[in-house]
């Protein structure tokens, strides 16, 4: 047995779709943020922009087959990428199936958790690659830090590997937990860090699940002059503090001025944790932030990564 495996409660994700016709490749190339043209068996993080290059969903798209592909988010919605994608369909044989409400999943982490997936699996996803086994799908995640990996399938098929984990002395990681880890590594969900008012390089997702190099897709246009200018004024931060953590869109005020807002906070014990939009602009990492404009300093801001 590996001590420190974790696994979530099994829970049916956000975003399940599958699209599939003679042009889906071709129709999720020009819409999608990241290149999907890695082969079948290839699982791509992006994001689903706007006109403008602002954030409307992210998702993983898993590539079943040459004109098959699953999309799988655990924070954004169905709807909200469906609508995304139907309003785009024009001419194009593309036929979208959802499949949100029947598909189950868990995130299983912790050092040594591919090792275990390949025991179980027959094979640990790599980087970028999904293992399908039966009626289980696994491929590397970034809902938490560190190894793990999104578990997709029946819910049949997902509480008998949940029994698996357990036997391998994996235990159950709470919702309150699992959103500490995140917000603490500073990993966004959007919509909630990171929505359609804001930019993918302000959450820092540039580097990860953008594509300056596939052609064009919608937002292309804003994401190459943003990669030329190199700077954003706005960027989600980490911050720390004691105490119950704040509503999300709570003011940060520094100095006087207000500087940002919260996007999302958890607390463990007395430690908080949040993400926080923040302006660059005179923004001092040194000094501390508070919630209104002649109060305390109450966050001190981490460095990024």
């Amino acid at each position: 047995m590996i001590s420190g495996l974790k696994y979530t409660q099994p829970h049916s994700p956000k975003t399940l779709i599958r699209v599939t016709g003679q042009d889906a490749f071709t129709f999720l190339q020009g819409q999608f943020s990241n290149d999907l043209r890695p082969p079948p068996g290839s699982a791509t993080h992006g994001l689903w922009l706007n006109q403008k290059g602002r954030v409307l969903a992210d998702s993983h798209v898993l590539r079943i087959s040459e004109n098959e592909f699953l999309l799988t988010s655990a924070h954004s919605a169905a709807d909200v990428i469906r609508q995304r994608l139907e309003d785009y369909i024009i001419a194009d044989e593309v036929e979208l199936a959802d499949e949100s409400g029947i598909t189950h999943a868990l995130v299983f982490s912790g050092a040594g958790s591919g090792g275990i997936l390949g025991q179980l699996l027959g094979a640990a996803p790599a980087e970028g690659r999904f293992v399908r086994s039966g009626e289980l799908l696994a491929f590397a995640g970034r809902l938490l830090p560190g190894e793990n990996f999104e578990i997709l399938g029946t819910e049949t098929a997902v509480t008998k590997i949940r029994r698996e984990l357990m036997a391998h002395g994996a235990t159950e990681m709470s919702a309150a937990e699992a959103d500490f880890a995140r917000i603490a590594a500073g990993i966004p969900a959007v919509p909630l860090d990171l929505g359609p008012e804001d930019l993918p390089n302000e959450g820092g997702l540039e580097a990860t699940a953008v594509s300056y190099t596939k052609g064009c897709y919608l937002g292309q246009e804003v994401m190459a002059r943003l990669k030329n200018l190199g700077q954003v004024r706005r960027r989600l931060h980490r911050l720390t503090g004691r105490g119950t953590p704040p509503a999300s869109r709570a003011a940060l005020y520094q100095g006087g001025k207000k500087v940002g807002e919260i996007r999302s906070a958890a607390s463990r014990g007395d430690d908080m944790v949040a993400l926080a939009m923040l302006s660059l602009i005179n923004l001092n990492p040194a000094e501390g932030l508070g919630r209104a404009p002649d109060g305390p300093a109450e966050f001190s801001l981490l460095p990024h990564g």
